[in-house]
């Protein structure tokens, strides 16, 4: 078996990358990103798999566990067949279709590197479809007991392998075991495109390693990793000047980069992406672009939804449930899975040296991180783990033989609060991988039960990837990880880069990214406010990248970060935050936000939307905005609200006869947006976790609102930012902005034209308003609508970012009262959209051509389309993509 190496396994893919120049650090990124990809068809087996020597009925089988709606409860029963070679397959193509290789549905035809970005449009089609349909359930697996350890394939005994991966166990009765098992016997194949000319092998060599690598630091680098290889037989060097004349036809050479690690010095790393100018003034195409993808579809699919459905799983919990959480983290990662034998002077690179050295070529054995195929090849491997481990958690408790790093699993914070027996009480919980990293997710009973479930996990991974049961330190689970607490269930834990309260159910970013990012903030506004120097584009790209990730556990962070959107599309040199105010603005946003996050973490409920506790409905026109706010799931007063603009901003409005204007309808509708939230502030009360929809009948509106960033208008994002700044001191639940036609819209057209527009909507006081509303909207019960009055002073501030004067984040913290109710209060209502929607319809029939404004700019709308509908069919894309179980399986399936 091979050693220890120096390099470990992929963690982030692109996320370490570090400050590296524009351009190769986009094609390591491009090359790492999470896209589906797949297997070479049809691969004949290297040996025919065992039968169980159990029951029947405990192998593999696309059961009820796992589905997209959520991981649900395992229901295995005695009925079920284990899987053979000849099953999987015949089942390949169409039950287990994420075993097949990806193709592009408009040609029919395989994919390559450089068509990568149709195939990714293409699988968020089907991903946003698969979402649509699934049946929405708990992210969380009740335990049941029903599998029996002596369904297990034993001996544990493994046919030859050329590499860190050979399946045995219950991995054989998986359907990718046959594909698992032929990449241990014979490595993964590649396809990298068409053999390169002499010359072409002699000008890549030529060019030599990436710049990065060449510091006398670099250098010290990869004298070392180069002897571990050696030894480990994970490479071979070979002197150019030997095989320059008859090199092998399969060789190219890539150059190789070091990136600096959090762990270590540097991470090694082969741009597989580099496109090679040639002296002939052409350009050879670099090896991800050719290859054609043949690693099985179904495997990397999962690991965009992974964080999103932990959040979730924390968000849907009982309060006074504690979350206990472990991980496991897979040693070497890529190295621990061979390429095909021949096939390995693909990835040749020349190994940096000090100027004048011989030149010597690496040709390594194993995949290489930086090319496209490696995650996808690698995570079948580890899908298959998660999948077994979910089989022996499933198992009763204490059936499972010891595990020998069973004494790292315990101990860990409040293990010691949990009672030893668990007195048939069943434990819920969820298994997580993304790439390398294991998670284990327990509601537990009793310790018995975490015990259990550490070893179901281990023992999973074992049964993919061989145990070294002579040297621990060299064990595919990573023992020195092991030494630092990883795998000890505790209450707090690291996970994805966030870190969990299983207690309070928080997150947040993990201590060491948060200061590393707010030291760099620091700076650039130090940077800005002195106008001493530029930012350079690729430390701006790469540091926004990072601030986007860190507002995954911050809501509504996104909202600040239009005008660095805006510098990213035009890509200068160097980003000069002195000469662009918004920028620094936004930065500055940023950071105080980042700094807040640390004294009061994000409860992962206030990071989830759903079915709404109320719902408000907004209009503007030229001559003002109104609307109104009802009780769905929670009770509160029905509420009506107006405000009529002030002159100077009608008369700055864009119409047709005034071109020169410069508020747009769409800004207004925004601004009726922020005064709608304003008002739903005071009318519903406390809105902490409360989940609210918004309905309005501008398109932009509801774009910028959707996606808290508005392209062009600076009206827009700064009424944007003040609603999601709002949103969030509010501790509310990201709302749900829809878009509803506007000649359904009379609910909220009344009150934005009774002003004297529309002679049959003129309210010239509060009290003709609600009479009219109260004829032509009656509440059931005989209940009255309530008028509510905004506060001239809160009204100001909207007013301020229509006429497009500067702000800061702290005009919006503190806010004088939004208003108050007028005249007789009405009596808190729930449940009331389905009134709503009927009479909003009547009032249609009799007032449908009385709307003024102009709705060129909002999409089409039906009348007969049912608004619940939309909003469920809105939420569920939303949700997490729920897993197929076993992954291989494309079949939606169904729950008890």
């Amino acid at each position: 078996m091979k050693g220890t190496l120096v390099t470990g396994g992929d963690k982030r893919l692109a996320a370490a990358l570090g400050p590296l120049d524009t351009a190769v650090a986009k094609k390591f990124i491009t090359a790492l990103l999470v896209t589906k990809t797949t297997s070479r068809g049809t691969i004949q087996s290297t040996r025919e798999l065992t039968t169980n020597s159990g029951p029947p009925g405990e192998g593999f089988k696309p059961g009820r566990e796992i589905m997209y709606g959520g991981q649900g409860k395992i229901t295995n029963t005695p009925n079920l067949t284990t899987v053979t070679t000849t099953q999987t397959a015949s089942k390949g193509q169409s039950e287990y279709g994420g075993l097949a290789e990806p193709r592009l549905d408009e040609t029919g035809k395989g994919v390559t590197g450089d068509e990568k970005g149709k195939l990714r449009k293409q699988n968020k089609r089907l991903k946003q479809q698969l979402k649509a349909a699934q049946i929405q359930g708990s992210q969380w697996t009740e335990h049941t007991g029903q599998v029996t350890y002596e369904s297990t394939t034993m001996p544990r005994t493994r046919g030859p392998h050329r590499n860190f991966m050979c399946p045995t166990g219950r991995a054989l009765n998986h359907p990718a075991s046959q594909v698992l098992c032929d990449w241990a016997m014979f490595g993964c194949p590649t396809r990298t495109g068409r053999n390169w000319s002499k010359d072409e092998m002699w000008e890549a060599v030529e060019r030599g390693p990436h710049r990065s690598a060449r510091s006398p630091e670099a250098l010290e680098h990869f004298a070392e990793e180069i002897k571990e290889k050696l030894r480990t037989k994970q490479a071979r060097l070979v002197a150019w000047d030997d095989i320059k004349d008859n090199p092998p036809p399969q060789l190219k050479i890539s150059p190789i980069a070091a990136i600096p690690h959090k762990s270590k010095a540097f991470r090694s790393i082969l741009d597989l992406s580099f496109r090679l100018r040639l002296k002939n003034g052409g350009v050879l195409s670099a090896v991800n672009d050719t290859t054609v993808k043949t690693a099985p579809k179904g495997a990397i699919d999962q690991l965009g939804e992974c964080l999103s459905r932990i959040i979730h799983a924390f968000a849907e919990v009982d309060d006074d449930a504690k979350i206990f959480m472990a991980k496991w983290d897979i040693k070497d990662g890529f190295w621990r899975m061979d390429c095909r034998e021949g096939e390995e002077w693909n990835f040749a690179y020349v190994l940096p040296q000090a100027e004048g050295a011989k030149t010597l070529l690496v040709v390594p054995t194993s995949l290489q991180m930086g090319w496209v195929e490696s995650p996808p090849y690698f995570c079948a491997a580890t899908e298959t783990a998660r999948d077994v481990a979910t089989e022996y958690t499933n198992m009763p408790i204490g059936s499972l033989p010891p595990h020998k790093f069973d004494k790292y699993t315990v101990d860990g914070e409040s293990f010691a609060d949990l009672p030893d027996n668990h007195d048939n009480r069943p434990f819920r919980s969820m298994i997580e991988v993304y790439v390398d990293d294991f998670m284990s997710i327990v509601i537990p009973v009793s310790k018995s039960q975490l015990r259990h479930t550490a070893a179901a996990v281990m023992t999973g991974i074992h049964d993919v990837f061989p145990a070294n049961d002579e040297d621990d330190g060299d064990d595919p689970i990573s023992e020195k990880k092991l030494k630092k607490g990883e795998g000890q269930y505790a209450t707090v834990k690291t996970l994805l880069g966030f870190d969990f309260d299983g207690i309070h159910k928080t997150m947040w970013l993990e201590a060491a990214k948060r200061e590393k990012l707010l030291t760099i903030l620091r700076g650039w506004i130090r940077t800005g406010q002195r106008g001493s120097a530029g930012i350079p584009f690729s430390e701006f790209e790469s540091t926004v990248a990072k601030i986007r990730h860190a507002f995954t556990g911050i809501p509504m962070g996104t909202s600040l970060l239009s005008p660095c959107n805006r510098i990213l599309k035009l890509r200068p040199a160097h980003v000069y935050l002195h000469r662009n105010k918004r920028v620094l603005a936004a930065i500055e946003g940023c950071r105080t936000l980042l700094r807040e996050s640390t004294k009061e973490p994000t409860r992962c409920k206030q990071l989830i939307s759903g079915w709404p506790d109320y719902i408000g409905f907004v209009d503007a026109s030229g001559h003002g905005a109104g609307g109104v706010i009802i009780g769905e799931l929670s009770k509160c007063t029905p509420t009506v609200f107006r405000w009529q603009w002030p002159a100077d901003i009608a008369q700055d409005i864009k119409t047709a006869e005034n071109p020169q204007g410069r508020i747009t309808n769409s800004d207004l509708e925004m601004a009726g947006l922020v005064l709608l939230w304003l008002a739903m502030e005071e009318v519903c009360g406390p809105l902490e976790e409360k989940r609210i929809t918004l309905f309005n009948d501008n398109s932009p509106t509801i774009g910028w609102a959707t996606r808290l960033a508005s392209k062009r208008s600076t009206v827009a994002e700064h009424l944007v930012q003040a609603l999601a700044l709002r949103v969030k001191l509010q501790k509310a639940c990201p709302f749900t902005p829809i878009h509803i036609a506007g000649k359904r819209m009379a609910l909220a057209d009344i009150p934005s034209r009774s002003f004297g527009s529309n002679p049959a909507w003129q309210c010239d006081t509060d009290e003709h308003l609600l009479t009219l509303f109260n004829s032509t909207f009656p509440l059931p019960l005989q209940q009255s609508w309530t008028v509510f009055r905004l506060n001239c002073g809160i009204v100001t501030r909207v007013i301020s970012a229509l006429r497009m004067q500067p702000f800061v984040l702290e005009d919006w913290r503190r806010l004088p009262s939004p208003g108050k109710l007028v005249g007789d209060i009405g009596k808190p209502m729930s449940r009331l959209w389905d009134s709503i929607r009927i009479y909003n319809r009547q009032a249609l029939s009799s007032a449908s051509d009385a709307s003024q404004v102009s709705h060129s700019e909002s999409a089409p709308d039906t009348l007969g389309e049912d608004d619940r509908s939309r909003l469920r069919q809105l939420q569920a894309q939303l949700r997490p993509l729920g897993r197929r179980y076993p992954w291989p399986s494309e079949t939606t399936q169904q729950r008890w």
